[in-house]
């Protein structure tokens, strides 16, 4: 006959010591969460269980599910959307950085997309980018009302980019498979279209934002103009002096 086991049954997971949870923790196991399960699923039961703690001992520093949203979207733009060197090179180059941190930060985070596209936030992180931002536009030699516009166009391209990327692109292959098909068909009757047929398939939506990126920056440098021949016009330079002021600057 098999002898019972004598030994002790395995005691649930012991909670851990009240008052040792720090604020750090707590943010690098939500940024964990997020970025393998998807912001879905970030709450704080499950914050709870991951830490070994209590949820009352999460409410002493989170409020609700709300502040560990922005508890998370802080860390993000704070510590890994701007590059440490972001004041180096030119300008073009620098909001390109940009954009391509804004955008690989939210693809590694499943959902951020559409909580920051759902909801605003304006803590440190967000302040913190939105000066980067500003700054860039203004080194590139915008006036005030011109950065605020080209901020939000900016903002707007980017983000707007990565939604319609990950929800319903228009210029997705899915959405181009027909056109291509057509393409492919085609006798003669659409020439230009049987042309561009075999480079419709290979652009991407990285692709598609490099060139929505090469239109914003002749836009800002097309404003930057403007900006230099209002400011010519109110001090009594000319267009070029001013210009060529701000570039020596």
């Amino acid at each position: 006959m098999t002898e019972p086991d004598a030994s002790p049954t395995a005691s649930p997971t012991a909670r851990r010591a009240w008052g040792s949870l720090s604020r750090a923790e707590i943010v690098a196991a939500a940024l964990d969460i997020a970025r393998g399960e998807g912001m879905a699923a970030l709450t704080i039961r499950r914050l709870a269980s991951e830490l070994g703690a209590s949820r009352m001992a999460l409410y002493r520093h989170v409020e609700d599910k709300e502040a560990l949203v922005d508890l998370v979207l802080n860390a993000i733009a704070e510590h890994d959307v701007v590059p440490p060197d972001i004041e180096d090179g030119p300008w073009q180059d620098r909001l390109r950085r940009l954009a391509a941190g804004i955008r690989r930060e939210l693809l590694a985070y499943p959902g951020m997309t559409d909580v920051l596209i759902s909801r605003s936030y304006h803590g440190p992180g967000a302040l913190h980018l939105v000066e980067t931002i500003l700054r860039v536009l203004a080194d590139a030699g915008l006036d005030e009302r011109r950065s605020a516009r080209l901020y939000l166009v900016f903002i707007d391209l980017v983000l707007g980019r990565l939604h319609r990327e990950l929800h319903a692109d228009p210029v997705g292959h899915h959405r181009n498979a027909n056109i291509v098909a057509v393409a492919e068909r085609s006798d003669g009757d659409h020439p230009r279209l049987r042309a561009v047929e075999p480079y419709l398939r290979d652009v991407s939506a990285a692709d598609v934002l490099e060139a929505e990126l090469d239109m914003f920056i002749l836009a800002v440098e097309t404003a930057a103009e403007a900006s230099a021949k209002a400011s010519a016009k109110a001090s009594g330079e000319t267009a070029a002096e001013a210009v060529a002021g701000r570039e020596s600057q």
